[in-house]
């Protein structure tokens, strides 16, 4: 993995102050990645752009060429779902837009 270089010069935030959260944030990455393992948790966000199902990718170009070619129209009908969750209660809310 590559550094990131930042200019702190002007922005008077030093680079201690930075490294003070850094064990904090190697365990949240650490955490994170070990929650993408498990299905419930909606964190395959973290693999993206580089792992995503290719196949399905070139399903869905495939599909937008013909939609493109046979349609003047698309209306797009999205379903939403929204989780909500905290230590004492699993909440699931579904919000339907049209």
């Amino acid at each position: 993995m590559s550094e990131i270089k930042l200019n702190l010069k002007k922005s008077g935030i030093t680079q201690k102050s930075i490294l003070e959260y850094k064990e904090q944030v190697e365990n949240i990455h650490k955490d994170l990645h070990r929650r993408a393992n498990e299905e419930k948790d909606y964190v395959g966000w973290l693999t993206l752009p580089s792992d995503y199902d290719k196949k399905e990718f070139a399903r869905i170009k495939k599909a937008a060429k013909k939609i493109k070619k046979e349609s003047d129209i698309l209306v797009v009908i999205r379903h939403w779902r929204l989780l909500f969750r905290s230590k004492s209660c699993d909440r699931e809310f579904n919000e339907f837009i049209l």
